[in-house]
Parts: structure tokens; sequence; C-alpha cells
């Protein structure tokens, strides 16, 4: 079974990426994945956190066992099993820093493709040590606007 997820980072309205996993893949190969795929370092502490859908706190899975099991340990169908609709990938513990990740439900896995695997991805990657996100796209249709202006006013004063 393939379980869907859609990554958001709460302070952005931009980035975005759509996530397939095997149901059986446990989370530290799913955290694995996540560091290559947006280029963050190796060697930082990271932490999933398990949400409800009342967005209640049930579960921590680190590194080592915080209680609710190890990420080499736990799940993407322990996680579902519990009724966590939501995991906080939070890769800098420091600053509290987090991608949302919604389950958006199940399919049947395809052979032609391997797993885990990127469906769509929207927004730059976030800067791992930075303490916000910052999406220059975001300031893309403005800064197109502007410009345009400027060039019509520009050109009105040239014809005269």
């Amino acid at each position: 079974m393939i379980f869907k997820y859609k990554a958001t980072i709460p302070e952005s309205k931009t980035f975005v990426r759509e996530y397939e996993v095997k149901s059986d893949m446990n989370l530290f190969k799913f955290n694995s994945f996540i560091l290559n795929d947006l280029g963050f370092a190796p060697d930082q502490m990271v932490i999933f956190r398990g949400i409800d859908a009342n967005g209640v706190l049930c579960s921590e899975y680190g590194l080592f066992d915080l209680g609710d099991g190890s990420m080499d340990k736990v799940t993407f169908a322990d996680v579902v099993a519990k009724g966590e609709t939501e995991l906080q990938y939070c890769y800098d513990v420091r600053n509290d820093r987090v991608i949302k990740l919604l389950y958006e439900g199940e399919e049947e896995g395809s052979p032609r493709y391997s797993y885990p695997r990127t469906t769509f991805e929207k927004g730059r990657n976030p800067d791992q040590f930075s303490k916000k996100y910052e999406d220059f796209d975001e300031f893309e249709e403005f800064n197109h606007g502007f410009g345009e202006e400027v060039e019509e006013v520009v050109g009105e004063d040239n014809d005269e």
C-alpha cells in the first residue's frame, strides 16, 4: 500500500511537496529521503511529531526512543493506525521549525515507480539553518507588476 502526504511549511504560502511512501517504510528511511530531497545536512537532530485530527500531539519519534518509539522502528502504517493524520517533521529543533506532512490517503502502488517519491513540488527548499522560511518567488508577481507600471509611465513621458 502507498500512502500520500502533502508537505507544507506553516509560514509559507508557496512551499508545497507531495510525497508517496510505502506503508511499511520506517520514519528513519523517510528522514534520509527528505534530507536528500531538500538538501539538508544529515548531521542535525530531527524529530517527527504525530498529531491527530484534533490537532493534539500524540507521539514524538526521534533518532532515539523518546517514549513513543524510535524512527527506525516506527512505520507509516503504525502512524496511520494510531490516528495520526499529520506528521510534523521538525528539522530545526532549536528554533522549532517544521514541515507539516498531512496524510492525504492511500492507493495501490505501481511497479514502475520506486518509493518514496516526490510527485509534486512548488516553492524553494527551506534553508535548514535560517530562522525563517524565505521564498522570493512570493514576490515575483509584485515585481513583475511594478515593472510594467514603470514602463508605461516612462513610455508616456517619452511621447511628450
